[in-house]
């Protein structure tokens, strides 16, 4: 393949414009029902000097083909992965009926749209997953100070959350008041999508027009 084209598929895939793999577990059929999750050590290894923070793997029910990447919306409840437990699986598109974390439907749409800025796998930018997983964590007891790139990212959030569509959005809640998940949404696009996107075009054109010049002066 170019290495152009190949450069271009790259960046198209990391903003979203061509999808990624989407997780083989039907979410939406267990809806109500309590499966047991295996929480795998985390995939990036990234921390915010405290907690991992980021994607990580999880499958259910004792299926480690049929993994998918999660995050961490809990920050009242710790764990040591790897580790299985008991949950129940809730929709976020009409509601749950309760969470052992006593949010609201409204408050876990806002942590799931947060958490799209995640991506779909994981990102290696540690600082910006912290900022992300802090965003997520002071739902439920965190006391982390906010930079000016999460007040944008919370402020961003909050004017979209709305207007989503919920139908690909879980939440993972434990049955024995270990941590909660949520797995990430494949149907949705990414937070800073469009940015991304735009950002990618113009390194596509500084880079074509870098080559045009270098055969220029050759």
């Amino acid at each position: 393949m170019n290495k152009r084209i190949a450069l271009v598929v790259t960046l198209l895939l990391m903003v979203g414009v061509i999808p990624a793999a989407a997780s083989k577990v039907d979410f939406s059929s267990m809806v109500g029902q309590t499966v047991t999750l295996t929480v795998l050590p985390y995939s990036s290894g990234e921390n915010n000097s405290s907690f991992y923070v980021g994607l990580t793997k999880g499958y259910l029910n004792g299926n480690p083909d049929d993994w998918f990447y999660m995050f961490c919306n809990d920050a009242s409840d710790e764990i040591n992965v790897p580790i299985t437990y008991g949950v129940t699986v809730v929709g976020l598109e009409l509601g749950p009926a309760t969470n052992h974390l006593g949010l609201t439907l409204d408050l876990l749409r806002q942590q799931a749209t947060l958490g799209l800025g995640f991506g779909t796998a994981p990102s290696g930018n540690a600082a910006l997953d912290s900022q992300i997983n802090e965003l997520i964590w002071d739902y439920t007891g965190g006391t982390y100070a906010w930079d000016s790139s999460m007040t944008a990212m919370n402020a961003a959030m909050m004017a979209s959350y709305q207007d989503r569509d919920y139908s690909g959005s879980f939440l993972l809640d434990p049955v024995s008041g270990l941590q909660s998940f949520m797995p990430v949404d494949n149907s949705a696009p990414e937070v800073p999508t469009m940015t991304l996107i735009g950002s990618s075009l113009v390194a596509i054109s500084l880079l074509g027009r870098k080559r045009l010049q270098q055969r220029l002066v050759h």
